[in-house]
């Protein structure tokens, strides 16, 4: 049976202009111009004003560094910090341009033209022949037989750079064998191990290649050796045109070491500075007998101070934020060592400023610092903590970068395993279970021991 009755609830419920309150502070310095910039055409109360050079007195009272305001459009120390990419080539227009030199009938210029477009950016086809036959017949309303789509295939794969057009990586690695015009003793090893042994070479079981191909070791060395050098991405991911390139990422932050001190600054960019209209404030005072007028014209007046007001909170919440950041990482932005990091959770930097962890979550997302060290999204310096033998609490990236070390240095033919690992790392002072490393390893992509191994 159904009853109604009458209940009392608490609930947290965030006003509008707490919520615009909240988008501005997860704005990153590079949306920051445009939001401001869309603030001054729909108030007409606000306007912009010369840009002062130091951040509001409250702000450096709340964070221990000393902060500036920050013109990220200035070249001198100050220049926008691209993350690395490069631009790419016409990689369709390529195939079709060698496809346009070769003497071919119309029909198989046509099927040639048909498996260009059916490549993914790393140059291989990934459909059957059959599933390519249907979708021709469907989308252009033309039947062929599989042999002829193979034959333009093989046209295909013949193109430059060696390797585009394969089914799978085997047939990738072994046309780019054959495409070399010297064919020593290594390479046609190479090719015997992708023809006869590509599984357990794959799964790095040398000894049953060498038993397979009746090779010895070192003759397989020199093989593999081939094998590594070939392009398991002969497309290179370069589908896009000529001219996209990756996107400019500007610094929130910038951390310089001056004097023998840590300086902060807060990146603004190319967004203006801003107050209140005068002529709306002379507005208001003229329509002083228009209920409706004065109405209006407060509301724009109230928006834009509020608006102001805003972004000075927004500065000071970024200011005390990172400077607590800095301030528990000092060491870092000292040296640049990654082994210097400290442990450090969000709920930490919310003790030091007196922010809800919430909101220490929000200033952190998407914002990135420069320093001579280079760029780091804030992310970076969050870690978890780990055990010393002395009872010492150290960052999880000084753990990594102690297994990363090992990896590096250990002999790729008997590679370390993670009990291994484990046991190096507790030499070294350091208290981690197997499990453990695992994970971390697992975190650095870092393969396991087997897949390491090498002749």
């Amino acid at each position: 049976m159904l009853k109604q009755a009458l209940t009392q609830r608490q609930l947290q419920r965030f006003s509008p202009l707490q919520i615009q309150q909240i988008k501005l502070l997860e704005l990153p310095a590079s949306d920051l111009e445009q939001r401001v910039n869309r603030e001054l055409e729909e108030n007409p109360a606000l306007e912009e004003e010369a840009r002062e050079e130091e951040l509001p007195k409250a702000a450096a009272s709340e964070a221990p560094p000393a902060y500036r305001l920050y013109d990220g459009s200035r070249t001198e120390g100050g220049r926008e910090q691209p993350f690395d990419g490069r631009s790419s080539a016409g990689f369709y227009e390529l195939l079709r341009a060698q496809l346009a030199l070769r003497p071919l009938s119309p029909r198989q210029r046509e099927l040639g033209e048909f498996l260009i477009c059916c490549l993914d950016t790393d140059g291989y086809l990934r459909r059957p022949l059959r599933d390519v036959a249907n979708d021709m017949a469907f989308a252009e309303g033309k039947e062929v037989a599989v042999p002829e789509l193979e034959e333009a295939l093989a046209t295909v794969q013949d193109f430059e750079p060696a390797g585009i057009g394969a089914r799978n990586l085997r047939e990738c690695l072994l046309l780019q064998l054959a495409a070399k015009e010297e064919q020593s003793a290594p390479l046609r090893l190479a090719a015997e191990v992708l023809r006869r042994a590509f599984d357990d070479f794959s799964g790095k079981r040398y000894d049953k290649v060498c038993a397979a191909l009746g090779a010895t070791e070192q003759e397989l060395a020199a093989a593999v050796s081939e094998i590594t050098k070939l392009n398991p991405r002969p497309g290179g991911g370069l589908g896009e045109e000529v001219g996209d390139t990756a996107p400019t990422v500007m610094p929130d932050f910038v951390v310089e070491h001056r004097d023998g001190e840590l300086q902060l600054s807060l990146t603004t960019g190319n967004a203006p500075s801003l107050r209140v209209s005068d002529g709306y404030q002379q507005l208001l005072k003229s329509y002083a007998g228009n209920r409706e007028a004065v109405g209006f014209v407060r509301r724009k007046i109230d928006d834009a101070q509020w608006f102001i007001d805003a972004i000075q909170r927004r500065y000071i919440t970024l200011s005390a934020v990172m400077g607590a950041i800095v301030a528990r990482q000092r060491a870092f932005f000292t040296t640049g060592d990654e082994a210097a990091l400290q442990p450090m959770l969000l709920r930490s930097v919310a003790e030091d400023t007196g922010y809800d962890q919430s909101t220490i979550s929000r200033t952190v997302s998407g914002k990135c610092v420069q320093t001579a060290f280079g760029v780091f999204p804030l992310k970076f310096f969050f870690s978890e903590s780990a055990k010393t033998e002395g009872g010492a609490e150290v960052s999880t990236r000084a753990v990594k970068l102690a297994i990363r070390q090992l990896v590096d240095e250990e002999d790729k033919r008997s590679p370390l395993g993670d009990e291994q690992l484990a046991q190096r790392l507790k030499a070294q002072g350091y208290l981690v279970a197997r499990r453990t490393v695992a994970k971390y390893r697992e975190t650095m992509n870092i393969p396991t021991a087997q897949m390491r191994k090498e002749v």
